[in-house]
């Protein structure tokens, strides 16, 4: 499932960040999200195990939707402005980083304790997000951005919506442990993208588009791209351990890299196949470093 999530993002990243130079991203997150929303409802309202757990936890399921929205839509905006490839660094590399933060600095006792061969893995992917940070705001990415701001601001969205989808991505496992299945969560955890996405599509000078001929379109590629990659992404938090999830996601930005030289739409930047590589190693040995510290923990030797 994890491998399947990767290769449907990668696809969605690639494709996405070239039609969002043509379609605003509020369109694509309404019809993706709202779809989502009417075409997992049936299969909530037929769990009653679910139903009662999320009537248990609304608080949870209230965050889910607000980090949500928040990551989703970062995330857009993130690929209309910068390389696709960047953008899935800072979005996924982030998150171990801002985890391990507020643990240290926010829970009461004090947090995960790393050990030695961690703490220099998060060093090596903290420098690596900060490499590929500089490679956009230098203009050494395969898609230069037509200013500074412009790249900075892609470098936040793409940052910021990590941290948010970091959190939202551990309440939903959370609900998970509580009988919530995946499919159920999914019928209420897009509510808030999809309003949030509709303020800002009304915000906009632009509007909605004129006619009916871009419905059709949007919502194929909004369930093809965004439904059906969400759900597989759903079942894979619920069923895959940890390590497993984030080793599969380091390959992802290479991958994606590879996509954007095949459409043909991107220069191929030597600089972020590189920042690419590097988020790879980094994550590898991040998520290894952290499983041997799990086992030393639960196995400690006498």
């Amino acid at each position: 499932m994890a491998a399947g999530f990767v290769l449907l993002a990668a696809v969605r990243d690639v494709y996405l960040g070239g039609l969002f130079q043509r379609i605003t991203p509020p369109l694509i997150a309404i019809a993706a999200f709202s779809l989502c929303t009417v075409l997992f409802l049936p299969v909530l309202l037929g769990s009653r195990r679910s139903l009662v757990a999320l009537r248990r936890r609304p608080g949870d399921l209230l965050w889910v939707n607000i980090t949500t929205a928040c990551a989703w839509l970062g995330f857009l905006y993130a690929l209309k402005l910068i390389e696709p490839t960047i953008v899935q660094i800072l979005y996924s590399g982030i998150g171990p980083l801002s985890v391990i933060w507020i643990e240290r600095y926010f829970s009461t006792d004090g947090g995960v304790r790393l050990s030695r061969s961690e703490r220099i893995a998060f060093l090596g992917l903290f420098a690596a997000l900060m490499f590929s940070a500089v490679v956009v705001l230098a203009g050494l990415s395969g898609a230069p951005s037509d200013s500074v701001g412009d790249a900075a601001l892609g470098v936040i969205f793409a940052a910021g919506g990590g941290i948010a989808i970091s959190v939202a991505t551990t309440l939903c496992r959370r609900l998970n442990d509580t009988g919530v299945t995946p499919s159920a969560l999914l019928a209420l955890r897009f509510p808030a993208t999809a309003a949030s996405a509709f303020v800002v599509l009304a915000l906009l000078p632009s509007g909605l588009p004129t006619g009916a001929a871009w419905l059709e379109a949007v919502l194929v590629i909004a369930a093809l791209l965004i439904v059906l990659a969400s759900f597989v992404n759903q079942v894979a938090i619920s069923l895959a351990s940890p390590l497993t999830v984030r080793v599969v996601l380091a390959v992802g930005p290479v991958l994606i890299f590879f996509l954007q030289v095949f459409e043909g739409r991107l220069a191929a930047s030597p600089y972020s196949l590189i920042a690419a590589t590097l988020y790879a190693f980094a994550a590898l040995a991040a998520a290894t470093a952290r499983q041997r510290a799990i086992h030393i923990y639960r196995h400690p030797t006498p």
